[in-house]
């Protein structure tokens, strides 16, 4: 069935997701029933860092942790993992002289703290902090004891790697009751709001994202005050996925869709069958359709290989 993900479980909702294994990937460790502990970094490491991974990946939803350190070192959650040498992002507590930092790894550049707050002074030794982030699209949130500290906009999308656990520093840092809660994420659905555009809208891009549990809208979909370009804004940046119905030469439709490839943003273009596509995109991979019944089945099922392709990178 198409609409269904690995091992049977249906798309849609948020799901609780149980982690019943680690792997030390890097430093000394120690696995004892629900508390995973640094104990330091191994024999002649060039760095003094650790890595614990889990049996769980999450691009999408929340992670959370109880991390107590001791002084000078570093306890955070780790997000899209991979392996060692490839990027990955570390959330939680102390880097860089900070209390709270968000920091990406780049093989080529080493860590580099993205979003920081607050003074490690503050930190106490050997207490228990209630660590928790919140992927939303390319939108990270970190929580500390269910304070926000910091609220970041990423450069490109979270890999969809790995949970885990990252440490810095010489002495132990204790991580206990490790909790994940994946979400299925949203569409943007980048268009020009008329006919026939609003049709394959409500009847084709709405249902097919329904099937694999996402949310399809645009823009004319919200409500309440505010400016229309900061919602469009808001609505790529929280997507997992945008759309792009091309067909119209429809200056916001390009601006949008380039702030989208600016972004990195796993994109769809969409255009009826005969249409032209400009120059700047004409490199791009486009689901070309035609307006009728017939033509409505094939780019439902074209939608299905897409959707299955990107999520299940």
């Amino acid at each position: 069935m198409l609409g269904s993900g690995t091992q049977g479980r249906p798309w849609g909702g948020e799901e609780d997701v149980s982690i019943f294994s680690w792997a030390p990937i890097v430093g000394r460790w120690s696995i004892e029933g629900g508390s995973v502990t640094y104990l330091g970094p191994q024999e002649n490491a060039s760095f003094p860092f650790g890595l614990c991974v889990s049996n769980v990946r999450l691009s999408e939803g929340e992670a959370s942790v109880s991390v107590s350190i001791s002084p000078n070192t570093s306890g955070r959650l780790l997000l899209g993992y991979r392996s060692p040498d490839e990027r990955y992002l570390s959330v939680g507590l102390a880097g860089y002289g900070f209390a709270y930092t968000i920091t990406d790894f780049e093989p080529a550049f080493g860590w580099r703290g993205i979003s920081n707050a607050g003074s490690e002074a503050n930190l106490q030794p050997d207490r228990s902090y209630r660590v928790a982030t919140t992927i939303v699209g390319q939108r990270l949130y970190l929580t500390v004891d269910q304070v926000r500290v910091l609220e970041h906009v990423l450069e490109r999308p979270v890999a969809p790697g790995q949970v885990g656990l990252f440490a810095w520093g010489q002495g132990k840092v204790v991580f206990q009751e490790v909790k994940v809660r994946r979400s299925p994420g949203k569409v943007f659905v980048v268009m020009q709001f008329s006919e026939p555009f609003k049709q394959l809208h409500t009847e084709v891009i709405q249902p097919i994202a329904k099937e694999f549990g996402l949310h399809a809208y645009h823009a004319g979909d919200v409500f309440g005050p505010g400016i229309i370009l900061h919602d469009i804004a808001q609505g790529i940046i929280e997507a997992k996925i945008v759309i792009a119905e091309v067909t119209a030469p429809n200056q916001n439709v390009f601006y949008e869709l380039g702030y989208a490839h600016a972004l990195g943003k796993p994109t769809i273009l969409l255009a009826e069958r005969g249409k032209q596509l400009p120059f700047d995109i004409a490199g791009y991979r486009c689901l070309f359709y035609e307006n009728t019944i017939g033509g409505k089945k094939q780019v439902e099922d074209a939608l299905r290989k897409h959707f299955q392709t990107i999520l299940h990178e």
